[in-house]
């Protein structure tokens, strides 16, 4: 189940979400690697997943923060958090640049990575930079 709101304040845009998985697939890893070595880690088949995030456009730029945590209610108990920032500098409506950097602290051998949609990732820090253009 995954339950999301945003609300646009003009000055600010407050977004939540709230998951919860339950069951044998309901949240896979997305690295079925050993990224920091040691026993691989399970997927979680009992969490719950909080996100909190803001955006604050002020004119051709926006900042974003988000905090994500997944509170696993298996027996492992393999919790995280991330912790996001971003910065876009639009050129036009249809394109900007960007950089952003994202964090993951994993508990009790937990082992999400930070990726994105092309790379699955490898690590616990993520760094981009990039420049989109929206058809």
């Amino acid at each position: 189940m995954l339950l999301g709101a945003n609300y646009d304040f003009d000055v600010a845009r407050l977004w939540f979400g709230l998951g919860v998985d339950k069951g044998l697939n309901s949240a896979p890893l997305n690295s079925s690697g050993t990224p920091f070595g040691g026993t691989a880690p399970a997927p979680s088949t009992d969490s719950r997943d909080l996100l909190l995030g803001v955006s604050v456009p002020f004119g051709p730029h926006t900042v974003v923060a988000d905090a994500i945590r997944k509170d696993d209610r298996g027996v492992p108990n393999q919790d995280a958090q991330q912790y996001a920032l971003a910065y876009m500098y639009a050129f036009s409506k249809r394109t900007d640049v960007y950089t952003s950097y994202a964090r993951i602290r994993n508990h009790n051998g937990a082992g999400y990575v930070e990726g994105n949609s092309e790379e699955p990732g490898l690590g616990d820090r993520q760094l981009t930079v990039g420049l989109r253009h929206r058809f």
